[in-house]
């Protein structure tokens, strides 16, 4: 966790989040199989392991569509990875980070909140030679988002 922590911060480029649409029905913001190119930007401004020293905690901004939403994220270590080395490095669930209690939203906000990109469970892997990481979408329509350091 920890060489994984030190390349987190930054601003990364989500270079490609592509949805693969699971029901015949969909409910949220994306209704087909669809890749977006150059679709944000994810600030990771602080990275704490006050709350507990095994699961470091993210905060940043994510900025999309001229708004900026406040995101944080926990990171696991992958057993796998522990015990036999493969596998991704981390799990997390990737979060808004509003300020305490209830938040109507906007017209203009629910798309991003119906995206289904937070609120999601991801595995990360880190590519420390090209600054690049793949989050791969575990439970929802994200299939995957490949991320660039800019």
């Amino acid at each position: 966790m920890d060489s994984l922590v030190s390349r987190m911060y930054g601003r990364w480029n989500l270079r490609e989040v592509e949805f693969d649409i699971k029901y015949s029905n969909p409910t949220g913001s994306v209704k087909r199989d669809t890749i977006f190119k150059d679709f944000a930007k994810l600030q990771i401004n602080s990275i704490s392991r006050e709350e507990d020293s095994r699961y470091p905690v993210c905060k940043g901004e994510l900025f999309l569509q001229g708004k900026t939403w406040p995101v944080t994220f926990r990171m696991m270590a992958s057993a796998e990875r522990i015990v036999k080395k493969t596998g991704p490095q981390a799990f997390t669930l990737f979060e808004t980070n509003f300020p305490t209690g209830s938040r109507p939203w906007k017209d203009d906000e629910i798309f991003f909140r119906d995206l289904g990109l937070t609120g999601e469970n991801y595995s990360i892997e880190i590519d420390y030679s090209n600054n690049r990481m793949l989050w791969k979408g575990l439970n929802r329509d994200i299939k995957q988002i490949f991320l660039e350091k800019r």
